[in-house]
């Protein structure tokens, strides 16, 4: 596919001629591939940016290890057909918006004891020992005042608000990413039988390995108890469906009425105590962990809702289909104005920010 059949099935898109398929892969541009770069009407200067996009490319035929990455050197061609041909002039509502900042690392720590420690917001992770705490750079974090060691009983809670993330190392060295808006309680040492913790919200876990003492992730929905295992849950208050997605080794997801074990590769969705397994590609599901925000063909109501929790703003919308999908990925740490940009690439939807809300409009 060169330059020419882009942009022809650009035109056909536009006048709503194009294929499901077609249209899905266009639709997806906004977020796979997008410059600010202004758009020159010279011939010349066309040619070059087409030229530099088309370096950035793979070799005819090479393909992608990753499959949630698969289609982006298709896509990115169809943005660079997008960038060259849309007009000069924008009345977006994203280029008028008045930015606000991605989250970042933010969280309190509830102890047993009860105090309460606002985690630094310059390091990413906190230790939980016995007898202190200790940043993940290993510098002091703080004490306890009881004075000795807590047992078993002693839970604490860690928390992090809209807009922030943090990573916890537990007792046992299992590690744990937060996503915003979430809760992990978590005994201050772990019984030798059993390793259990309660979330709210969603979490990225990568489980220490031990055969004589399983460790299980309670949420309101499901319980998962695994050996040892790298596996997400997303389990939120305001979210109907539980979602957990496996990354490495086994795991058993359970309810009141189901039980399904799940091997590396699998989602388990809980609906009402209804466990349904399927095949995914797990990265889209991860990429938060390392920075990324990505959708596989999700629909707006749920992309916004990741954006509320994640730039801590209020969603509004004024007579969209909350229906409609998209899929990409684009950096987490981006102001919200860029993730916004992208969305309304489709022509599909508009935004406009209100203080801390964001109005979306057809």
């Amino acid at each position: 596919m060169d330059e020419n059949d882009l942009a022809k099935l650009l035109d056909r898109y536009r006048r709503g001629q194009c294929t499901d398929a077609e249209r899905l892969l266009i639709e997806s541009l906004h977020l796979h591939a997008y410059t600010s770069e202004p758009v020159a009407e010279e011939t010349a200067t066309k040619k070059r940016v087409w030229k530099r996009l088309r370096k950035g490319l793979p070799p005819n035929g090479r393909k992608s290890s990753t499959p949630w990455l698969a289609a982006a050197a298709s896509i990115i061609l169809i943005a660079a057909i997008a960038l060259l041909y849309r007009p000069v002039a924008s009345d977006s509502a994203a280029d008028q918006l008045t930015d606000i900042p991605a989250g970042g690392n933010k969280a309190i720590l509830k102890l047993a004891s009860g105090q309460t420690v606002h985690l630094d917001s310059s390091q990413h992770g906190v230790m939980v020992l016995s007898d202190r705490l200790l940043y993940t750079d290993s510098t002091f974090a703080g004490d306890f005042h009881n004075g000795h060691e807590a047992g078993e009983s002693a839970y604490n809670e860690i928390i992090t608000p809209r807009g922030g993330t943090y990573q916890v190392v537990l007792s046992d060295g299992t590690k744990v990413w937060l996503n915003a808006d979430s809760k992990l309680i978590f005994p201050q040492r772990f019984a030798r039988t059993m390793r259990q913790v309660t979330l709210v919200g969603e979490a990225y876990f990568e489980v220490t390995k031990s055969q004589h003492s399983p460790f299980v992730v309670k949420t309101a929905g499901q319980e998962i108890a695994v050996l040892g295992t790298s596996f997400n849950v997303a389990a939120y208050a305001d979210e109907r469906l539980e979602q957990t997605t496996l990354v490495e080794g086994e795991i058993m997801v359970s309810t009141a009425q189901r039980a399904r074990q799940l091997v590396p590769g699998d989602q388990a969705i809980v609906n009402a105590g209804e466990i349904s397994v399927d095949k995914v590609d797990t990265s889209p599901f991860i990429a938060w962990k390392s920075g990324f925000i990505a959708f596989n063909e999700e629909t707006l109501e749920h992309i916004m809702r990741d954006i509320s929790r994640w730039y801590d703003v209020d969603i509004h919308f004024e007579g969209v289909d909350k229906q409609l999908r998209f899929g990409g990925t684009v950096s987490r740490y981006a102001n919200v104005s860029e993730v916004l940009r992208r969305l309304e690439l489709t022509g599909q939807i508009h935004f406009k920010i209100e203080e801390r809300g964001i109005v979306i409009k057809p």
